[in-house]
């Protein structure tokens, strides 16, 4: 098992994921000095030489210099889907104690807790006492798998999706119960009208707000009664809230959306639509898309982007004999871990600079691993299937994405 992970390319990766956040609005870095200039430049005092006798220099001349631009590093990934053959590995795991989802995460934990911010997307809600769980249709899954991906490095997960009301507001209360009892920070879901909003990070000091919205909801109108439980995609509302955002503080403003047509890579019409308008959009910075459970396309433009579908991450698509899932192809095992590094601009904002991506794919037929392509191969995979999968990812995503290159150290 890979120990630490080291970009050979410089600065793709921060200098470790940050603490959870909660939801309220970090507070704006101030200095305690009062001779900060007014246009944010850090004075700093650079002694004179000294004189030939040794004596103290006399005097001290200030100078004016500007900090460099702040920056961060973000991760993000496919969809989390505990079907009944991924909790039976975590129970193997567990060893009659439970069920253990961590070692699942184990091989791309080095590149999640690498990120200065790592968020996931967890699709099926999770069990309040793990005493009623299904895993077929509807989901209430095993409550530990919020503590494999606490424990793997992400920092917040996005939740509205159209398995977000599978037990109705119980898959709600339960499932942010435990996320927030691991430290997680939530966003697409809310069991109080208080409680809506963004989700606010700090990662190198940029105020970063993520939103989680749905355009699809199993057997139930949207938007949902009260629609603050689990948001839709509306637009309108989902530019006006980032507006806001962006008025308490947000620097840069990410927004996951559940939608698009399953097992479909090529976007349909209503999602290129409201991409456009949201890249157009000055308020909205990211758009992270899940849902189709394949790999779709990524656009980015004058620092902006939106990554349509970042395929799932774990899942037990395209099924066994158990559980067939026959309109599932085999790009159902692939995925990606989309990486971008963020920078602050000259106006305060900020945007993204750089972009690129690890192929995952899992493996269902002995461990249920996630594997992070080329970085921790495991010996039992033939390297063909892993190189075919990375081949199917690569044609979607490239050139708009680099793959990222790692050594071992």
């Amino acid at each position: 098992m890979v120990g630490l992970v080291g970009l050979l390319v410089a600065d793709l990766l921060g200098g470790g994921a940050n603490g959870p956040q909660t939801n309220t609005v970090p507070p704006v870095e101030t200095s305690t000095s009062g001779d900060t200039p007014p246009d944010g430049s850090i004075p700093v005092t650079v002694p004179r030489e000294s004189d030939p006798t040794g004596s103290a220099p006399s005097s001290t001349a200030p100078v004016t210099t500007t900090p460099p631009a702040r920056s961060f590093t973000l991760v993000a990934s496919g969809d989390i889907i505990s079907h009944g053959a991924v909790a039976q590995r975590a129970a193997t795991a567990a060893d009659g104690d439970g069920w253990d989802f961590t070692p699942l995460f184990a091989r791309i934990r080095p590149i999640i807790a690498g990120a200065d911010l790592a968020i996931c997307h967890l699709e099926s809600p999770l069990s309040m006492d793990d005493g009623d769980l299904i895993f077929r249709g509807t989901f209430r899954v095993p409550s530990s798998l919020a503590d494999a991906i606490h424990d793997t490095g992400y920092d917040g997960c996005s939740l509205a999706s159209n398995h977000s009301l599978d037990s109705g507001p119980s898959s709600v209360t339960a499932t942010l119960h435990h996320l927030r009892r691991v430290g997680l920070s939530t966003a697409g879901m809310a069991d109080t009208a208080d409680d809506t909003g963004p989700a606010w990070f700090a990662p190198g000091g940029i105020r970063v707000a993520h939103f989680s919205v749905t355009d699809l909801l199993n057997g139930r109108d949207l938007p949902v009664d009260p629609p603050w439980m689990v948001p839709h995609l509306d637009v309108d509302r989902v530019i006006d809230e980032a507006g806001a955002a962006k008025a308490a503080g947000a620097q840069f403003v990410v927004v996951s959306v559940h939608w698009g047509e399953e097992y479909r890579a090529d976007p349909t019409d209503r999602q290129r639509s409201a991409a456009e308008r949201l890249l157009a959009a000055r308020e909205v910075d990211l758009v992270l898309g899940h849902h189709a459970h394949v790999v779709q396309s990524v656009m980015r433009r004058d620092g902006d982007a939106v990554a349509f579908g970042l395929g799932n991450l774990l899942t037990n698509q395209p099924g066994d004999e158990a559980n067939p899932c026959r309109s599932c192809p085999p790009e159902t095992q692939d995925g990606l871990i989309i990486w971008f590094q963020v920078t602050e601009t000259a106006d305060g904002g900020a945007s993204i600079t750089d972009a690129g991506y690890v192929p995952t794919w899992v493996d269902r037929a002995t461990t249920h691993e996630v594997v992070p392509i080329g970085i921790d191969d495991p010996d039992q995979v033939k390297p063909s299937v892993l190189a075919d999968s990375a081949a199917r990812t690569a044609t979607v995503v490239e050139p708009v994405l680099r793959r990222l290159d790692f050594t071992v150290g």
